[in-house]
């Protein structure tokens, strides 16, 4: 598979998964959702996805925030009831894909997220039975395909030396976005995202103000094509030679609007 074509597949379903966890489109029956139960922020994209998993999972499987913060989350995450969060989440998200796209969805989505999918998290929504609904189905399926991509990208920056914390910190900066603003987003602790960026800069990765060097930008795209081969490699695994045809009916529908 092209490597254009794996970039277009995770853009792909990185959008559908925003249904589910993030409100950036402020979707009324998320808003809902949230509202009803009192579920805001993280409360919310932790219950939202790792209802799926057991608790004792959820620190490590949710990279992007240090793990304090989940456990000082967790007796709010138990009270929402978290598997049946889940579905609530799931039907909330459903709904919102329904009135954006109310015709049946493209097929094809389903040959690519099930299977033995790579991932704590991408197996679990892989693993959730599909009733039918045709955007359920297909938001169950994308975010397999989401959480699959992002635990081998986390996977590929650990084997290249990275803490989950400095490739935040390289990712941000490869954006073209404030390492140090970013890391305060997903509240890590000022002075732990300060030594990670010391250490890159020792590395000769990033310059004394939060920008990567030409080291550091050729190394966070030689990981960018890592995780893109291993995803190709895991699609194979699941007899997906070639994913274009499924692509090309996919991303046009999910770029509108």
């Amino acid at each position: 598979m092209s490597e254009k074509g794996l970039r277009e597949l995770a853009a792909a379903a990185d959008r559908v998964c925003r249904l589910l966890w993030v409100l950036r489109s402020a979707e009324p029956e998320i808003l809902e959702l949230i509202e009803r139960r009192g579920s805001h922020g993280y409360v919310h994209y932790l219950t939202s996805r790792l209802g799926l998993l057991p608790e004792s999972r959820w620190a490590a499987v949710v990279r992007i925030v240090p793990p304090s913060l989940v456990e000082h989350l967790l007796p709010r995450c138990r009270e929402l009831e978290p598997s049946r969060y889940v579905e609530e989440a799931l039907g909330a998200a459903s709904a919102a894909l329904k009135r954006r796209h109310p015709d049946p969805l493209p097929f094809g989505m389903e040959r690519l997220g099930r299977g033995e999918v790579q991932g704590e998290l991408g197996a679990a929504f892989a693993a959730v039975p599909r009733t039918g609904d045709r955007q359920r189905d297909f938001l169950l399926d994308s975010m397999a395909l989401r959480e699959e991509r992002s635990h081998l990208h986390f996977r590929s920056g650990e084997e290249a030396g990275w803490s989950d914390l400095q490739l935040m910190l390289v990712t941000a900066a490869f954006r073209s976005r404030s390492p140090l603003k970013v890391a305060a987003q997903f509240r890590w602790p000022e002075e732990e995202a300060e030594s990670e960026l010391a250490a890159l800069a020792d590395l000769g990765l990033m310059d004394g103000e939060g920008g990567l060097t030409p080291k550091g930008r050729e190394a966070r795209e030689a990981l960018e094509r890592e995780t893109d081969s291993r995803v190709a490699a895991a699609l194979a695994a699941r007899g997906v030679a070639d994913a274009s045809a499924e692509i090309s009916r996919i991303a046009p529908l999910l770029r509108e609007g």
